[in-house]
């Protein structure tokens, strides 16, 4: 059941269109600088993550796993975040747990020498559903499994509203989530919509050591599982894959209402190193894309490195042009706010 799903993911993530309407990194034009005073090739694009060092501000988001295909998806992946000295996450570790024969296509990444990977369990799995809860002994296992530095913990419960299978419980999440995290680098993570303000302060509080706001603009996973209701054929869970398919919070704006002193990670409709370097302008460490990697990592190794080299150059580029000569001073260039993207910042 959950290999066919994740199949599914790819193939409807891969050959939909699944955007938000609008993207909100769009809204955000940089000042170019003329004169920069900056040599291109001494530029430095290396960032320090909780203490690892990474080459560039970007890392792989967590993606996939679970099926054959995932393995192979993740192996390019990992390949690639071993030959640009990246960080990477896989997809939702759940597949592993429930079915140990599928734990190779995670594990798959151990046979490269990636800087830090990250683990990654669904918020929904960790409170008592109608499905098969996570346990203490589950993270621990799947954790190992990957030699983890960091647990992603991603929330994802407007996802489980349109999926058939969804889970319908919140309640209790952040105490199991501070239980978690005294034992475990927890990242908090949204898959397209975005962490309020009242949200960041209570995964701070919760002992979270980073936020990745995986903001509205990018993937809708609402749009995904509408495209799986359709198939199937289930018409109420259309209509509410429909209705919340731009549900959120922008991006750019739950950088901005996530500004609460920890370590955040840019993510949601990142498209370009353009717009990974605004995500550093507006406050990120960091930054994460998934989507933008993953048909070429299911087509070849070669497309991947076309793509990265692509990112790398974009975000080389746009740093030159704001006479940024590392990332520290990137984080001051200056930029200018349009519409509608301003009216959510003010809010």
């Amino acid at each position: 059941m959950i290999e066919n799903r994740k199949e599914q993911h790819i193939n409807i993530a891969e050959n939909e269109s699944v955007t938000s309407e609008h993207n909100y990194w769009d809204d955000i034009r940089i000042i170019h600088r003329a004169v920069s005073e900056v040599d291109y090739d001494d530029i430095n694009t290396e960032v320090n993550f909780l203490g690892h060092k990474f080459s560039h501000p970007f890392m792989i988001s967590s993606m996939t796993g679970g099926t054959e295909r995932a393995k192979k998806i993740n192996m390019n992946l990992a390949r690639a975040a071993e030959e640009y000295n990246i960080g990477m996450g896989v997809g939702s570790m759940r597949a592993a747990i429930v079915n140990k024969n599928l734990s190779d296509t995670f594990s798959v990444i151990n046979d490269y020498k990636i800087p830090a990977t990250f683990a990654n369990i669904g918020a929904p799995q960790l409170i008592k559903q109608s499905s098969d809860t996570i346990t203490d002994k589950d993270i621990e296992y799947v954790f190992n499994l990957i030699h983890a530095k960091f647990l992603i913990v991603h929330f994802n419960f407007l996802q489980e509203m349109v999926q058939p299978e969804g889970d319908r419980n919140a309640r209790g999440v952040i105490n199991r989530l501070k239980e978690i995290a005294g034992s475990y680098p927890v990242i908090a993570k949204e898959t397209g919509n975005g962490f309020s303000r009242e949200d960041a302060l209570e995964l701070r509080d919760a002992g979270v050591k980073a936020i990745d706001v995986g903001g509205l603009g990018g993937t809708s996973f609402a749009a995904i599982e509408y495209y799986r209701a359709m198939q199937s054929g289930n018409k109420e869970k259309m209509h509410t894959g429909e209705t919340f398919w731009n549900w959120g919070i922008p991006s750019p704006a739950s950088l901005k209402y996530c500004d609460v002193g920890l370590p955040l990670i840019g993510s949601g409709g990142l498209r370009n190193g353009q717009d990974i370097a605004k995500a550093i302008m507006l406050g990120a460490t960091m930054s994460a894309m998934a989507r933008n990697f993953l048909k070429d990592a299911d087509t070849s190794y070669e497309d991947l490195k076309f793509n990265i080299n692509n990112l790398i150059r974009d975000v080389k580029i746009t740093m030159f042009l704001t006479s940024s000569k590392n990332v520290q001073e990137l984080k001051k260039a200056r930029f200018i706010t349009l519409e509608p993207l301003l009216t959510w910042l003010r809010g």
